[in-house]
């Protein structure tokens, strides 16, 4: 007898056999029981996962002269015959070679014969998308209102590509990708039927890399039996499965984590010498951040479809990262892999990638941020010796000024970051108050001017509408103690507010300046915009911005 593949020889005959859809087996067979057998059925969900060998064994049920608890017998002619493809009573069609209205009007003149040996005829369409819109036209009448010997079963990857008027006519059942374990065990069953030496490690890495696909796991297994099959080198079946072994894994975490460049470099060389596929790579690394992801959240790794030993790596690594910093990885990661299909060097996207990763900063919590802004006490964590290395590697000799107070903070990636070793960072200016002046200093309108800034933050700390409408005016004039606000013509909703809450502006004034300044809130024609205060972005916050995409941040 001639060998029979994996997939062929082990392919379910009983709905009992059929794994992860137990809810599809489940309503089938409740329905064989009380004797509700629709008419039509659409099978839904991705390659794979049993649709058509589902489609099978109904049609064997349906047709079996002696079923077993609602499961063919296998036993019986029909069976014998359904299961060999030779039975006329059961039609598979190929959607894709007879996707015309031909092929249907073919189909609707066979309907209209009885079955020769069985109860029904079943008419088995897989790929029923791929039929065209005239064919589907052809078949609306014969499926809704068919003949009660007949039955149609139809099954498609792609359900969004069936029309509406074919999906109402059927009972719609979706099947799912079959997870990691499931199709672990099922695979480990086989290797002991066909006395294969196969450890548990390599079976779950094909199960893995199979997708959900149970299909594709079998084929796999094919080819690692035919590769090697007395190997029981973890490292060898991960090359030639094209996945990255874990402990890579951990220690390009690592590497980005320590903002380790060179050692981040060095890993895309050997990616390209290993020959390993950059958008395998790219996913399995989603996968890494994201199995870090759930064990950081849930504060378990129950959920982690891994050998035990793994789980307890990605339980310890998880305490090392925050959850913030997680999701922009994954989402880092996810629009390189995005861009890797219109790179024009994949090598350099690649590299590209991973510095980019490497130069990301820690999150901090926008919450923390602002309540040390209003207690008045900044944070400002001092940047690690790797991120002061880096910054001097990129900057070169221009770079050896240390950083002053008008340097702005870099967001990469425009995230909420906060990287700052030198006091008063510019992304947020500290409402702390203005040094009191003698009490000889004469109060003059450039004073106020130059100290307006602080009177805004002062005032939205108390009522941020108000100082909200003050930021539409400025400083125009100071008669003795009044202070004259300029509002432009389209302003004078903001003009009437702060006039009706004057006393609330003077209190901050006096406060700030420790004189008694009364203000008036008047109209002219054109309010002269303020000057330009902010400071000159020096060279190396320059070639950090460029290098890391960053955004500058300023007040």
């Amino acid at each position: 007898m001639n060998y029979q593949v994996i997939a062929r020889k082990y392919r379910p005959q009983t709905f009992d056999e059929i794994v992860g859809q137990e809810h599809i087996c489940t309503m089938l067979q409740n329905a064989l029981r009380t004797g509700r057998i629709a008419h039509a059925y659409l099978f839904t969900g991705s390659r794979g996962i049993g649709k058509t060998s589902t489609a099978r064994i109904l049609a064997k049920t349906l047709n079996c002269v002696n079923p077993q608890n609602y499961n063919p017998c296998n036993v019986c002619q029909n069976c014998q015959e359904i299961a060999g493809g030779r039975s006329l009573d059961v039609v598979e069609i190929d959607g894709a070679s007879n996707r015309g209205i031909d092929q249907i009007r073919e189909l609707r003149e066979n309907v209209k014969y009885p079955p020769s040996s069985g109860k029904y005829r079943v008419f088995i369409i897989d790929e029923v998308h791929m039929l065209t819109k005239e064919a589907f036209n052809a078949l609306l009448k014969t499926l809704e209102e068919p003949p009660s010997h007949v039955i149609f079963i139809f099954a498609t990857t792609e359900p969004l590509k069936v029309p509406p008027t074919i999906i109402s006519r059927c009972q719609r059942y979706d099947f799912h990708r079959i997870n990691v374990p499931t199709i672990a065990e099922l695979l480990k069953r086989i290797v002991t039927l066909e006395n294969l030496n196969i450890s548990d490690e390599v079976l779950t890495l094909i199960a893995k890399k199979a997708d959900g696909a149970l299909r594709d796991a079998e084929s796999l297994l094919e080819q690692v039996v035919a590769f090697n099959p007395a190997s029981q080198d973890l490292a060898t079946y991960q090359q030639f499965l094209g996945l990255i072994d874990y402990d890579y894994q951990f220690k390009i975490g690592r590497l980005i984590a320590d903002h380790d460049f060179v050692g981040l470099i060095q890993i895309a060389n050997e990616i390209f010498d290993k020959g390993i596929n950059i958008s395998e790579f790219f996913a399995n690394l989603t996968e890494h951040w994201r199995n870090l992801l759930i064990t950081r959240l849930t504060n378990s790794v129950a959920m982690l479809d891994l050998p035990a030993s793994i789980q307890k790596q990605y339980a310890e690594e998880a305490a090392n990262w925050s959850g913030n910093d997680l999701m922009r990885l994954i989402k880092l990661i996810s629009e390189a892999q995005v861009a890797l299909r219109t790179a024009l060097n994949s090598r350099i996207h690649l590299e590209f990638t991973l510095l980019r990763l490497g130069a990301m900063d820690k999150t901090v919590d926008i919450q923390q941020l602002l309540e040390s802004v209003k207690s008045g006490s900044m944070l400002r964590p001092t940047p690690t010796t790797s991120e002061k290395q880096t910054l001097n590697m990129f900057a070169g000799p221009q770079s050896s000024a240390p950083r002053t107070t008008s340097q702005p903070i870099i967001t990469k990636e425009k995230e909420i970051s906060y990287k700052v070793a030198s006091p008063a960072p510019a992304t947020v200016a500290t409402p702390a108050p203005a040094a009191t002046p003698e009490k000889s200093e004469e109060l003059s309108l450039e004073k106020i001017s130059s100290e307006w800034e602080t009177v805004l933050l002062r005032i939205e700390e108390k009522n941020h509408s108000l100082g909200n409408f003050l930021r539409l005016g400025k400083p125009h004039r100071l008669i003795g103690n009044v202070l004259e606000i300029a509002f432009g013509p389209s302003d004078d909703f903001a003009r009437t507010n702060a006039t009706n809450r004057a006393k609330n502006v003077e209190a901050v004034l006096i406060s700030i300046f420790q004189k008694p300044i009364k203000i008036r809130c008047i109209q002219v024609k054109e309010v002269e915009s303020a000057p330009e205060t902010k400071k000159p972005i020096d060279e190396l916050t320059e070639i950090a911005r460029d290098l890391f995409d960053g955004e500058i941040m300023l007040r």
